[in-house]
C-alpha cells in the first residue's frame, strides 16, 4: 500500500458520515426532526402571542381602555397588528356545547367537546356580544367522572379576548366552561420554543450520529484489506489455524505485518530479517492529519443557536418554572456530553501522546509496547466453544470429537465441528445464551438468556520487528474490578469498555446460531435456539500492552533454551499498574485510537459553548 502515512492525511473539514446501521437510523430521526422544526418555525410567524391565561387581566369590559397589566403584543409575525389580550366572564345565549366521555378497554377516559353552533355568540354583562369565530378554539371543561354532559344557555364562560389596536376587532381566542378558566391557543411563543426545543434535540441525534473525521478513512482502508490467515503452533510445529471465516474489523491490521517468512524462527525473540519496525508501528505512521471539522461541529453550533433562541421564547410560552424545567434538563445533559467528551478526549491523547518503545531497547519498568502476536514456546490453544447440548441432540459440543458427532452437527445445522472450534488463540473469552421464556405471568420474559461463559489464556510473544517480548495474558485478562480500576488513567481500560478486566477483545471475533427463534421448536421449546459469541486474540493479530516489566527467573529462560544473548529475550510484561497508570492490554494498533480521536475544537470547545449556552438563560 506504500508509505502509510500518505493516506492518513485530512483537510479541515470532512463530513463523518455514520459507520453503523444504528448510525444511520439515528441520522434518519435527526432528519426527521429538523423537517419537523423547520414548518413549526414557519408557523410560529403566522401565530399571535398567547401569553399563559395566569397571566392575562380579568375585565368586565373588553372593549373598554387597555389595562396596565395586559400583555401588549402582535396579532401575527414581525409586522402583524399590535393588540393586547384580556380575560372577561359572559354568558351563553344558546345551548352551546356537548361534553362527551369514553373508555377504552383499560378504563382509560377519553373526553372531547362539540361547539353546537359554528358562531356561539356570548353576551357581556354590558349588553354587548362577542361572537366565537373559531369553534376549534381551546376550551377548558371539568370531567367529573365519566360523564356526559351539555353547557346550557345563560350559563357563564370565560373568554380569552384579543383586541386588535388596529381595527378594534375583539377576538374570542379560548374559553372555559364551568367555571374552568379559559385555554389560550397555540401562540407565537409556544410554536417558537416547539420549534426550537426540536431542533435542540435533533442536533444532539445528529452530534450522536457522526463519526470521528479519521473513523470513515479507518473503514476504507481496511474495506481495502483482506485479513491475511492467522496461525496455529502446537506440538506439530507452525501452521494455518483452523477457524470459521473472517472478514476482519476496526481492530484488524491495515497495515499487514511482513509474513512468517520474515520471522526468526530458531530465536523467537530476536528481530525479523530484515529488521524494521512493523508498518503499522506508531513510530512508523507518525502525526495523523485529521480534519479540525466534522458536521459534530456544525450540529453542535446549531444546538448552541437553538437553546440561545429557546431561553429568549420559553419564559413567555412556558413562564418562569416551565423555562427552568426546560432549560435546566437541556444544561445538565449539555453538561454531560461536555464531561464524557472531555474525559473521553483526554483517555485517548493520554495514549496517543504515551510514547511507544521499540522491543528491541524496552527497558524494566512501565512500558508501552504495540506489536504482533507470536507464538511463545507454548504455542497456542484450540477453543471449542460451547459446554450445552446442541438442540436436537444429547451429545454435548465438547465432545463431539467424534465422525458420528460431526455428521449429527452437519445434518441439524449444516455446520462442520471446527465452526464451533478456534485455533491458533492465545486469549479468549466466550458466550453461550439460549433463547427462552423464564418468569410467569407479567414477569413473563422471552429472550436470549446467558447459559455459559469461559475464558483462558496462555503466554505469548509481542514482536514489532525490532524484537520479540514474553508476556503473560492472564494477567490482565484474570484482573478484578478493583485492581482494573487503581491509579488516575485507566486509560484503555475505560476506553474500550474495561468491565471487571483491562484486558479488551473487541468486537467479537466470530459468532454462530443454531436454530430459529421463529420455528415451532423454539415456540413449543423442544429444540430452543442457542448462538454462541468468541472474543480472542490469536496468532499474527496486532495487541497493544501498557504493562510492568520485569526481568524473567533463570528457571523460565532455562525451560525455554534461551541463554540471554538477546535483550529482550531475558524480559517479560505483566499486567500490573504503577502511580498514576493503569496496565492495559488490546486487540488492534494506536492507528484505531488515533482514528477515532476528535479534533481539540470538536471534543473540548463545542461541547464548552454548548453548556454556557444552556446555562445562561438560566441565570439571566
Amino acid at each position: 500500500m506504500g508509505d502509510p502515512r500518505q493516506d492518513l492525511h485530512q483537510g479541515v473539514f470532512t463530513f463523518g458520515i455514520p459507520l453503523s446501521l444504528g448510525g444511520w437510523i439515528a441520522m434518519g430521526i435527526g432528519v426527521l426532526m429538523l423537517i419537523i422544526a423547520v414548518p413549526t418555525f414557519l408557523l410560529a410567524g403566522t401565530l399571535v402571542d398567547a401569553p399563559p391565561p395566569g397571566e392575562v387581566p380579568l375585565v368586565a369590559d373588553p372593549g373598554g381602555e387597555q389595562p396596565d397589566d395586559a400583555p401588549t403584543v402582535l396579532r401575527e409575525g414581525r409586522q402583524g397588528a399590535e393588540g393586547h389580550w384580556v380575560r372577561t366572564t359572559a354568558k351563553t345565549t344558546e345551548t352551546y356545547a356537548e361534553i362527551t366521555c369514553t373508555t377504552n378497554e383499560d378504563g382509560e377516559e377519553s373526553w372531547s367537546l362539540y361547539v353546537l353552533n359554528q358562531r356561539s355568540e356570548f353576551l357581556l354583562p354590558n349588553g354587548d356580544m362577542l361572537v366565537l369565530t373559531n369553534p376549534s378554539a381551546p376550551h377548558g371543561y371539568p370531567t367529573p367522572g365519566c360523564q356526559d354532559y351539555t353547557v346550557q344557555a345563560n350559563e357563564d364562560v370565560q373568554l380569552l379576548v384579543f383586541v386588535n389596536h388596529e381595527s378594534g376587532e375583539e377576538e374570542v381566542l379560548g374559553v372555559g366552561v364551568r367555571d374552568e378558566r379559559a385555554q389560550r391557543p397555540l401562540g407565537r411563543m409556544t410554536a417558537f420554543t416547539t420549534s426550537f426545543g426540536t431542533l435542540a434535540i435533533a442536533c444532539l441525534v445528529l452530534m450522536g450520529s457522526t463519526s470521528p473525521p479519521g473513523a470513515g478513512m479507518l473503514k476504507k482502508l481496511q474495506r481495502a484489506h483482506d485479513p491475511h490467515p492467522r496461525l496455529h503452533q502446537d506440538a506439530e510445529g507452525l501452521r494455518y489455524a483452523v477457524a470459521p471465516e473472517w472478514s476482519g474489523d476496526q481492530h484488524d491490521w491495515v497495515f499487514d505485518p511482513p509474513g512468517v517468512e520474515a520471522w526468526n524462527r530458531t530465536m523467537p525473540y530476536a528481530a525479523d530479517n530484515p529488521e524494521a519496525l512493523l508498518p503499522e508501528h506508531p513510530n512508523n505512521l507518525g502525526k495523523l492529519h485529521l480534519a479540525t471539522f466534522t458536521m459534530y461541529s456544525v450540529w453542535g453550533l446549531g444546538f448552541v443557536a437553538a437553546v440561545s433562541m429557546l431561553g429568549i421564547y420559553s419564559d413567555r410560552a412556558y413562564g418562569l418554572i416551565g423555562r427552568l424545567i426546560m432549560q435546566g434538563s437541556l444544561a445538565l445533559f449539555s453538561g454531560l456530553v461536555f464531561w464524557a467528551s472531555w474525559g473521553r478526549w483526554k483517555r485517548l491523547h493520554s495514549i496517543i501522546d504515551t510514547p511507544t518503545s521499540p522491543i528491541r531497547s524496552v527497558a524494566v519498568g512501565m512500558a508501552e509496547v504495540v506489536g504482533e502476536v507470536r507464538p511463545a514456546a507454548t504455542g497456542s490453544m484450540r477453543v471449542t466453544v460451547g459446554t450445552q447440548s446442541v438442540p436436537g441432540s444429547s451429545t454435548a459440543i465438547t465432545a463431539l470429537t467424534s465422525g458420528i458427532g460431526k455428521a449429527a452437527i452437519k445434518s441439524m445445522t449444516g455446520q462442520h465441528l471446527q465452526q464451533h472450534t478456534v485455533d491458533g488463540v492465545v486469549a479468549y473469552k466466550w458466550l453461550q445464551e439460549v433463547w427462552e421464556t423464564r418468569g410467569s405471568g407479567d414477569d413473563k420474559v422471552t429472550k436470549w438468556w446467558h447459559e455459559a461463559e469461559d475464558q483462558g489464556s496462555t503466554p505469548f510473544l509481542i514482536h514489532d520487528g525490532t524484537g520479540g517480548l514474553h508476556v503473560d495474558p492472564a494477567t490482565w485478562l484474570n484482573r478484578s474490578w478493583s485492581s482494573a480500576t487503581q491509579g488516575k488513567g485507566s486509560r484503555m481500560a475505560s476506553l474500550f469498555g474495561g468491565g471487571r478486566s483491562t484486558f479488551n477483545f473487541g468486537p467479537a471475533v466470530f459468532d454462530w446460531q443454531v436454530g430459529n427463534i421463529v420455528s415451532i421448536g423454539s415456540m413449543t421449546g423442544i429444540n430452543r435456539p442457542r448462538r454462541w459469541t468468541m472474543h480472542c486474540l490469536r496468532i499474527g493479530d496486532p495487541v497493544y500492552a501498557l504493562g510492568r516489566v520485569q526481568p524473567r527467573t533463570s528457571e523460565a529462560l532455562a525451560a525455554e533454551g534461551l541463554d540471554g544473548s538477546v535483550p529482550s529475550s531475558n524480559l517479560t510484561m505483566v499486567g500490573e499498574d504503577d502511580v498514576g497508570i493503569s496496565a492495559s492490554m488490546h486487540r488492534g494498533t494506536e492507528l484505531s485510537v488515533m482514528c477515532s480521536v476528535r479534533s481539540t475544537t470538536e471534543a473540548i470547545v463545542t461541547p464548552a459553548l454548548m453548556v454556557i449556552a444552556a446555562v445562561l438563560p438560566i441565570l439571566m
